[in-house]
């Protein structure tokens, strides 16, 4: 689980960077075949050259436009291609001192990836300068996910949208309710501002569509044109409250790890929570702790509590890890 997600997080930019050009390159070309169409038709020799600087100038344009697409494409199949690279040699490595600089890099990757799950954005990209390892971290997707959370917190949708917008056809086949939840709330905060017109022209704009999918919310949301957004009915006290724009976040946060095949819990603490279980007997508990077991000490005791027990009464790991020289 921790290494598959290494490669997933660009792969997946580089899908929607190709779908988006796609569709400029098939737009854009119609434009020109169409510009070629009417020029052909004018009737004489002399209009038709008269035509071209335009079209020269459309074409040029054009060019420019599809390098770009390239430029991006490469970028993001690049760090496929890294991300590949970096998996490969850990399989290719004999060599014990490459091995271990191999688990080094893999754990700052994790810790960089903490680092960014927990909004520690400065401290990630110092990490990630100073170790050179930015072709193996998503800190673009968390960075930009950082100005949607944002403008999110200060109640502000437009950017949540312009994203929604960006993935719709994916959020659709996951079913997702986030754009709906965001039309919702701008419907919300025009009655809380009194402009019912305002709120009744915007539900038939943008949440009529959704009924099919949310008809039940659609119902629902529509009754708050009969409430005041001081009411104590507790249904509609909580669509009213303050509190939907942190649940709004999260539900962002959740769809955006989802549609980078990113798990909900971080990596570090995927590996942490797998090495203590792996480790954690009944004796741990008891009062015969072992003082070799990181387990029967704080603060991994305390931590190591809702995890469940290792399928052994007796851990040898822990010998095997002192050996090792993970711990003394």
């Amino acid at each position: 689980a921790v290494v598959s997600t290494q490669s997933t997080g660009p792969y997946e930019v580089l899908n929607k960077k190709f779908r988006q050009a796609q569709k400029i390159i098939d737009r854009e070309i119609s434009q020109l075949n169409n510009q070629i169409t009417n020029i052909q038709r004018l009737p004489s020799p002399e209009l038709q050259r008269q035509a071209l600087p335009a079209f020269r100038e459309k074409l040029a344009a054009f060019r420019k436009r599809y390098a770009d697409c390239l430029s991006k494409e490469g970028g993001y199949a690049g760090k496929c291609l890294h991300r590949l690279q970096h998996l490969a040699e850990y399989t290719n490595t004999p060599d014990p001192k490459q091995e271990a600089i191999w688990k080094k890099k893999r754990l700052d990757k994790i810790l960089v990836d903490y680092f960014l799950r927990n909004s520690y954005y400065d401290t990630a990209l110092d990490m990630v300068k100073s170790l050179g390892i930015q072709d193996i971290v998503d800190t673009e997707l968390f960075i930009s996910g950082r100005d949607i959370e944002k403008s999110l917190a200060a109640h502000n949708v437009q950017l949540c949208l312009q994203w929604c917008h960006e993935n719709r056809s994916r959020l659709k086949k996951t079913r997702s309710t986030l754009e709906f939840n965001l039309h919702t709330q701008c419907f919300i905060e025009k009655i809380r501002a009194k402009d019912y017109l305002g709120a009744i022209q915007y539900a038939q704009r943008y949440l009529v569509e959704s009924e099919g999918m949310c008809k039940e919310k659609l119902q629902e949301t529509m009754v708050l044109l009969a409430f005041k957004p001081t009411t104590e009915c507790s249904k509609y006290k909580a669509l009213f409250s303050e509190d939907r724009w942190e649940e709004l976040v999260l539900e962002f946060r959740a769809s955006n790890y989802h549609l980078h095949h990113l798990h909900s819990e971080s990596l570090l603490s995927t590996v942490l929570q797998s090495g203590l279980s792996a480790i954690k007997t009944h004796q741990c508990y008891s009062s015969e702790k072992s003082g070799d077991c990181p387990v029967c000490n704080e603060p991994l005791n305390s931590l190591a509590t809702p995890l469940p027990f290792s399928h052994c009464t007796q851990s040898r790991l822990c010998d095997v890890l002192r050996r090792a020289g993970y711990y003394k």
